[in-house]
């Protein structure tokens, strides 16, 4: 899995997670914008940059962890701005994008998480690994079904067992998410233990993260060698593997990060 290689789990190496991951949107989204779209284009171009100049120092590990956090909230914060004022000119109709609204929010959705990952990482707050697993759980299973609505959506109708293989992916991770959210109201706080059923439900969705990553890596080769019909950037799923890796990694050490 050559995009673990340099995948660490100290707090730098989490951070770099992080900024990776909206630099990584703010490319994709480029992809997408109206040539008509100057000013957000030009916009999103300075986030990328700014993002890419944070994520570098983290992945180099320069600087100290407080500097260094002060700015990955600054850099994702802008970025995070930028992405809901354009859902939101979106929803209006006033906004030339091919981008679906459903993939803009995905990604202002993990702009704030992490956020909330920067702060946890600030305050030095600890959380219980049944609440770790519940948030992780809830957080990333919804990542992980819009995963698959967007590999379907960039996939060429001509495909049709590979979409119809990606539904049925899809469905899973959508019932495993609701699951997910009756696990979490149904155990209450404070959660001091982990129960017998959440612990079988973390190594299931542990399980099924590991074959959801393993799915992803197969078909960024085929999309890679051009063997695959699909408008999909050539690293997305790259991409959304990595997210995979970060979901299951999680669930096994029972953290937030």
């Amino acid at each position: 899995m050559a995009y673990t290689d340099n995948y660490e789990r100290d707090t730098y190496g989490i951070i770099a997670f992080w900024l990776r991951n909206d630099y990584d949107h703010g490319r994709f989204f480029d992809r997408e914008i109206s040539h008509y779209e100057t000013e957000l284009a030009r916009a999103n171009q300075n986030n990328i940059v700014r993002l890419g100049k944070v994520w570098e120092k983290a992945a180099k590990k320069q600087g100290d962890i407080g500097t260094l956090i002060n700015e990955a909230q600054h850099a994702t914060r802008e970025f995070h701005s930028l992405l809901a004022f354009t859902m939101d000119k979106s929803l209006h109709c006033e906004v030339i994008i091919s981008t679906p609204v459903s993939l803009i929010d995905h990604m202002v959705r993990e702009a704030e998480e992490s956020q909330r990952v920067f702060k946890l990482i600030e305050s030095g707050a600890k959380v219980s690994p049944s609440d770790a697993i519940l948030h992780e759980s809830v957080f990333w299973l919804r990542q992980m079904a819009d995963h698959l609505g967007y590999i379907r959506h960039y996939l060429d109708i001509s495909n049709y067992d590979l979409n119809f293989q990606v539904t049925g992916m899809m469905q899973k991770f959508e019932r495993l998410l609701m699951q997910a959210t009756a696990l979490q109201t149904m155990i209450r706080t404070p959660r001091n233990e982990t129960l017998p059923v959440l612990t079988q439900f973390k190594k299931m969705i542990i399980k099924e993260a590991k074959s959801l990553e393993s799915f992803k890596l197969e078909l960024d080769e085929l999309i890679k060698k051009c063997a695959a019909v699909t408008t999909s950037p050539p690293d997305l799923l790259e991409h959304i593997a990595r997210e995979a890796h970060h979901l299951w990694r999680n669930l096994e050490e029972e953290r937030i990060t």
